[in-house]
């Protein structure tokens, strides 16, 4: 009896290895890694044997593993001369993806644990994004990148798996102990109890944005990945890499400067400059933008406000209190508004805009 323990111990590790699909149900062989018309030779086209040292039996080290098949062409064409890659598949390149400016950290390997607790707890833990945080390597598909990951709502709660693509983002971008100090907390700016916010958890708060470039309208939801992606088009989607900071998909200057449709790039995605410019949703866009050369972050934050509408986030070093020692925006009404601050050496206190009107004559007689 005691042998025939034995035995079966000694078997265990070996079904294990060699019958993973048992393992995993259905949903792994929905998986291009599971299609062995993709990977001629199953599971040992990722593992072997013993394996490369703290990896899970991988053939190659973690930073290297992955670009087998989704790297340059001749390491593709290698990996397909060795039949592990079958002739017709065609992955693409995200090794070059990730030799761009700003990039999410997958170098930093050894650090993810398969049961690790994000949001991280631990204040001293090191930051990192291998691929495995974001893509499941058994399930992940075509159409769903994000299967088989567990994720984070905006309430805080752990969903066991991801239906919206924010839960991925926000288990590391928002209530992280070890968010870095120029970090701020995203789950926070996207609530929808906050006076404002980009429409990703839910439709924004403002019905008229008469700048929005169809087919977006006021009752639109985007993705994290509309602003935060490969800034080549061509390239492959997601937020691997970009030459532009912050992972963005197209240039947004946060410093003043002369306007251009490159400046804002980002912004005139979505918003159309023509419209912005010619004052549709705010009657002084142009002569901040245009004239005084103010940058849209100066007045807005594009993730969202805690404390005012339409974005707007006095956090700035442009901006200082006004003279009476106030920093502050007052919505009083349907395009008008008052500000206190001094912005360019130019006191507000309070600038009330539209000035046409016996509402913003009233106010600044009172003040």
């Amino acid at each position: 009896m005691r042998h025939k323990f034995i035995y079966k111990v000694l078997l265990l590790p070996l079904v294990i290895c060699f019958v993973p699909v048992s393992l995993y149900s259905s949903s792994f062989r929905e998986s291009p890694h599971g299609d062995k018309s993709k990977l001629p030779k199953g599971c040992a086209s990722c593992h072997k044997g013993h394996g490369m040292k703290n990896t899970p039996m991988l053939s190659d080290e973690k930073q290297d593993f992955c670009f087998k098949c989704h790297g340059d062409s001749v390491t593709v064409a290698n990996t397909r001369r060795t039949g592990y890659l079958a002739a017709d598949t065609k992955a693409a390149n995200l090794k070059r993806e990730f030799e761009k400016s700003y990039r999410h950290p997958v170098d930093k390997t050894g650090i993810h644990r398969y049961n690790e607790t994000l949001p991280e707890t631990n204040s001293s833990a090191q930051r990192h994004a291998e691929c495995v945080d974001c893509h499941h390597y058994h399930y992940v598909t075509t159409s769903n990148k994000t299967k088989g990951l567990r994720g984070l709502t905006i309430d805080r709660q752990i969903v066991d798996s991801i239906q919206s693509e924010y839960e991925l983002c926000l288990k590391c971008h928002s209530y992280s102990a070890n968010l870095p100090a120029d970090q701020t907390n995203k789950a926070e700016l996207f609530k929808t109890s906050n006076p404002s916010y980009h429409p990703v958890i839910s439709q924004g708060k403002n019905n008229t944005v008469p700048s929005l470039i169809p087919p977006l309208s006021e009752s639109s939801t985007i993705k994290c990945t509309n602003c935060h992606n490969n800034d080549d088009p061509l390239g492959p989607k997601g937020p691997h890499a970009s030459n532009y900071r912050h992972i963005l998909a197209r240039n947004f200057n946060r410093s003043d400067g002369a306007e251009s449709s490159f400046q804002y790039e980002l912004c005139y995605g979505c918003h159309r400059r023509s419209s912005i410019l010619g004052n549709e949703s705010f009657k002084y866009h142009s002569r901040h933008v245009s004239i005084a050369g103010t940058s849209c972050r100066t007045c807005h934050n594009p993730h969202g406000s805690s404390l005012y509408p339409h974005l707007i986030d006095f956090n700035n070093l442009s901006i200082a209190p006004s003279s009476s020692g106030r920093l502050d925006f007052k919505d009083i009404g349907f395009k008008s508004g008052e500000c206190f601050l001094t912005c360019h050496n130019k006191d507000h206190n309070p600038a009330s805009y539209p000035l046409n009107t016996s509402v913003g004559s009233s106010k600044r007689k009172r003040n």
